[in-house]
């Protein structure tokens, strides 16, 4: 991606290693907002250098200063949008559009999705830029503790070996993406273990509990997902399953699950609280079917 100078003192160009200091100073300050009560700045989130390396980080700046960026993660033929913030100083200025149009540009053709927050601003120029609201995203919180024996399921876990080829392609098929980089970046910055679901010997899905993907507010959390099902009818219970697993692992945990998920209610039932609610939207028929897949949360999706 090339630079632009958009204007005489906005300058859109590719991020650079020096860059991502900068950037997780710009996502901390907007994630705390005015909050009196701002959770300690840990390092550096692994996020931001892992799509800088296998993805594309784009960064708006003007007099020499950072103000805003975007993260685009390209697998296959889709590309999601991960992040598009710009400094609240400098919103409403039409920074956003021109890093999204510029993040996006080399992806014409391809499925472009994205989550959009509840910022109303955020959503009209995700529908602007072609991409259309599909269901709304809940993001579940828990405490271990609170969800006691309450999620069931009936299936059996197998831990896989981690980057089994096999597993990789399981949600390759199911989420319509393959991401093998994203699978070693999970185990590997984010303390993933991969697991098979299982009915009896067959096997009815896939999934990840990710013990350090934890967030600014609940650092000690685990986060579960991706979670594919090989059908909707066995998908709530691989969720609710995945789901105990980490229960049983870290003091909290965390999921995200499609509005059409059949697992929504269940997870609910069983003791999870909706802590936000964004929009899923895409230019075109989204790359899975959301009654099957539960993605992996966070800039990856």
């Amino acid at each position: 991606m090339e630079r632009a100078r958009i204007t005489p003192d906005l300058l859109i160009r590719p991020a650079r290693a020096s860059d991502l200091p900068a950037i997780y100073d710009l996502f901390y300050e907007i994630e705390v907002g005015d909050d009196p009560d701002v959770p300690p700045r840990p390092a550096m989130l692994p996020d931001y250098p892992h799509l800088l390396a296998h993805g594309e980080l784009t960064v708006a700046e003007r007099g020499g200063a950072i103000i805003g960026f975007a993260g685009v993660a390209r697998r296959g033929e889709t590309a999601f949008l991960s992040d598009l913030f710009v400094h609240p100083d400098r919103q409403s200025g039409k920074v956003g559009a021109r890093l999204l149009r510029h993040a996006f540009a080399p992806h014409i053709g391809r499925l472009r999705f994205t989550v959009s927050s509840t910022d109303v601003r955020a959503l009209a120029l995700y529908v602007r830029s072609g991409m259309r609201p599909l269901w709304p995203n809940f993001l579940l919180r828990a405490p271990s503790a609170a969800l006691a024996d309450a999620l069931t399921g009936g299936l059996s876990v197998v831990e896989a070996m981690p980057n089994d080829p096999q597993l990789i392609a399981w949600d390759a098929e199911v989420g319509g993406r393959e991401r093998p980089q994203d699978h070693a970046y999970w185990v590997r910055e984010e303390g993933g273990v991969p697991f098979w679901l299982l009915r009896g010997s067959n096997r009815v899905g896939m999934a990840y509990a990710r013990l350090r993907a934890g967030t600014l507010y609940t650092p000690d959390a685990a986060r579960v997902g991706p979670v594919a099902a090989q059908s909707p009818e066995d998908a709530a219970a691989c969720a609710l399953v995945a789901a105990r697993w980490a229960a049983e692992h870290a003091p909290v945990v965390r999921i995200d699950c499609p509005g059409p998920h059949p697992a929504l209610p269940a997870l609910i039932e069983a003791g999870f609280r909706i802590t936000y609610v964004e929009t899923f939207c895409a230019t075109s028929a989204p790359p899975f079917d959301p009654r099957r897949y539960l993605g992996s949360g966070g800039s990856l999706f």
